[in-house]
């Protein structure tokens, strides 16, 4: 057994930087919330794989800035894994612009036309549920976003610091305000 399985993320975000073992620990504690928040916000699993590769080298460098007094030692990585992210997405952007600039063409082929239809159609399909989330108290909304990002309700429960019990209150509040929302909204467009 590691001297560290039974450390604090607190002991551990301080060792990490100098202690494999540390390291190591930390990485297995985290890496599938790292990872499920990852591919929530990335397109490809190359994309995924090189976002929470970036988000533990980038711990290493500031492992030292945790303090659990802002934040838990998930909120810390969801934050650092966000930046990373969004760092990976202006490359990308970055990049392409470039080759299109270097290919002298700015022409949609079909693959393209299909994709971006595919886009705006489900950008569409997705306004009235974006709607209903957001007449979701914020704290409700966070307990569904766990939930749909596939952590259980005791997991959840534990990332909030709130009781298994509270988490179901505010997981059940939150899909009935949604479905009701849903509900009203198709009523209303049949009329």
């Amino acid at each position: 057994m590691s001297t560290f399985e039974r450390a604090t993320d607190a002991e551990l975000f301080a060792a990490a930087p100098s202690d494999l073992v540390a390291f190591e620990a930390l990485y297995r504690r985290h890496v599938d919330r790292v990872t499920a928040f990852a591919a929530a916000r990335c397109g490809s699993a190359d994309d995924v794989a090189d976002a929470v590769a970036e988000t533990f080298v980038r711990l290493l460098r500031i492992a030292d800035q945790y303090d659990p007094a802002r934040a838990g030692p998930a909120a810390f990585l969801r934050g650092v894994t966000a930046n990373v992210v969004r760092d990976l997405h202006r490359r990308r952007t970055r990049h392409r612009a470039l080759l299109s600039k270097l290919a002298g063409r700015d022409l949609l082929d079909d693959d393209d036309i299909e994709r971006l239809e595919t886009v705006i159609d489900a950008t569409r399909a997705a306004a009235p549920l974006r709607a209903a989330l957001a007449a979701v108290p914020a704290g409700d909304r966070e307990v569904l976003g766990l939930a749909a990002s596939g952590r259980t309700t005791r997991q959840t429960a534990s990332e909030l610091g709130i009781t298994p019990d509270a988490a179901r209150q505010r997981l059940s509040r939150a899909r009935r305000r949604v479905q009701t929302r849903l509900k009203d909204r198709r009523g209303g467009e049949r009329r």
